[in-house]
């Protein structure tokens, strides 16, 4: 199946795209995976159930980054400009199980306080001792995922990551069948769906690597270096992933179950368009580094918004067709139930405009991650004042469009910031097909 892939890439010239999509393609397994159990579970479910299950993905999503204290984005960062991958590897899985392991203790604790009244976790109360698995799956994943790509394995990633697919889908299907008998399960289900779905490829990958995450070897220089470079990119990390779920968090806090179970089928940014723009972002990131150290920032500026091109050639398209069949989407992934949820939908496609590239990479490649994370905190401001604001006029609607809004504003602070603006109209406004492709997107959206 790769070579086919290989030989058309090849038979179109598309040849030096190869290991980006291969990236992208890897990627959007698990994102298939998380649409699969969305579209199972949502019919296996009451929507006030849904809703439930939806709210526990959604602190997971929300928590984990506050967890990682930057080390992943460092890890990256030093590998790109040193050779001692495997150091690294261990000095940042040591640091993870050691958070992982205090983690637990807190659990342990929190749950041992619940036992004895002190006050209730509800529905979390036992379950929570499950948050450190997903917790480490996924860092996991995310640094070996980041080796694969400084050493030029993204073919190999492709493999394993569709051979963990399957082993996932099978995990599903179980699940499936334990719910349906045992609905009490449902947290603790729901937790163990996520760790098996960043785990089981990340056993693959290590194994591939011959790397061993389970070997503590505690290096400080190297957890500093790492930490004093990523922490910053943690912080913007966090807060970024906390602005993106700032709507979901707005509607889980004011509404029940069943409202946040349409806001959150409607609210859903298809996950392919973020994979295939990280997924580019991160395999040019090593020669943008590489670029920076030689002081040749306009080449590393052109490398980066030729990667936007390609990557809006990509998602654009796929925008046009998610909006113009919008309906019958929402209809099939959920139901007719979730018919509140289209509008939602059609409006949250639109940031996908935005998600052509990972925007402070420029930044982050001159290690200025300070300043990104004063960007994501302005962007966290603007986010928070427009979404309420819109909220209490336009309701669930108005939030989406808040979040619309941030984009933009993202878009024209990095632009100013990094002088990107004579870039844009040489390079990317200057390709018909995509200023094509938005006028038809725009018109969509409007008339549709």
């Amino acid at each position: 199946m790769l070579n086919k892939i290989n030989n058309l890439l090849d038979k179109f010239g598309l040849s030096g795209i190869r290991k980006p999509l291969h990236l992208a393609l890897s990627q959007s397994f698990v994102a298939g995976l998380f649409v699969a159990i969305d579209f199972i579970f949502s019919k296996e479910l009451s929507v006030a159930n849904f809703g439930a299950w939806k709210e526990i993905f959604f602190f997971l999503n929300l928590g984990i980054p506050l967890l990682a204290f930057g080390l992943p984005e460092g890890y990256k960062f030093f590998i790109a400009k040193d050779e001692d991958d495997h150091g690294y590897f261990e000095s940042t899985t040591s640091f993870l199980l050691a958070v992982t392991s205090v983690l637990l203790a807190v659990l342990i604790i929190l749950n041992l306080f619940s036992y004895f009244g002190l006050f209730d976790l509800g529905m979390y109360y036992g379950y929570s001792l499950l948050f450190p698995l997903p917790l480490f799956a996924f860092l996991l994943n995310k640094t070996l995922r980041f080796t694969y790509v400084n050493i030029g394995w993204e073919e190999k990633l492709t493999k394993l990551s569709f051979i963990s697919t399957i082993i996932n889908m099978v995990f599903i299907i179980v699940g499936v069948l334990l719910i349906r008998e045992h609905l009490s399960i449902l947290v603790g289900l729901s937790v163990l769906l996520y760790f098996f779905i960043f785990m089981c490829p990340a056993l693959f990958y290590a194994r591939a690597l011959k790397f061993n995450f389970l070997k503590f070897r505690w290096n400080g220089e190297q957890i500093k270096k790492m930490i004093t470079y990523g922490f910053p990119l943690y912080l913007a990390t966090f807060v970024g992933v906390f602005s993106n779920n700032l709507d979901k968090l707005i509607v889980s806090v004011t509404n029940d179950d069943a409202i946040f179970a349409i806001f959150a089928a409607g609210a859903f940014e298809i996950p392919l368009f973020a994979m295939v723009s990280a997924a580019f972002a991160q395999q040019v990131f090593p020669r943008v580094v590489a670029l920076i150290d030689k002081k040749e920032e306009l080449q590393a500026k052109r490398l980066w918004m030729d990667t936007s091109v390609k990557v809006s050639l990509i998602t654009y398209p796929m925008i046009l067709l998610a909006l113009f069949f919008a309906e019958e989407i929402i209809y099939f992934v959920y139901s007719e139930a979730y018919e509140d949820s289209v509008v939602l939908f059609k409006t949250y496609l639109l940031i996908g405009l935005f998600r052509n590239n990972s925007y402070g990479v420029l930044l982050a490649a001159k290690e200025k991650t300070k300043m990104v994370t004063n960007i994501t905190l302005v962007l966290l401001g603007i986010n928070l004042i427009v979404s309420i604001l819109l909220y209490y006029f336009f309701g669930l609607l108005g939030i989406v469009v808040g979040t619309l809004i941030t984009n933009g504003f993202m878009w024209l602070i990095y632009t100013v910031k990094e002088r990107l603006w004579s870039l844009y109209p040489k390079l990317f406004f200057k390709n018909k097909i995509i200023v094509t492709l938005l006028i038809l997107i725009l018109l969509i959206y409007i008339y549709g």
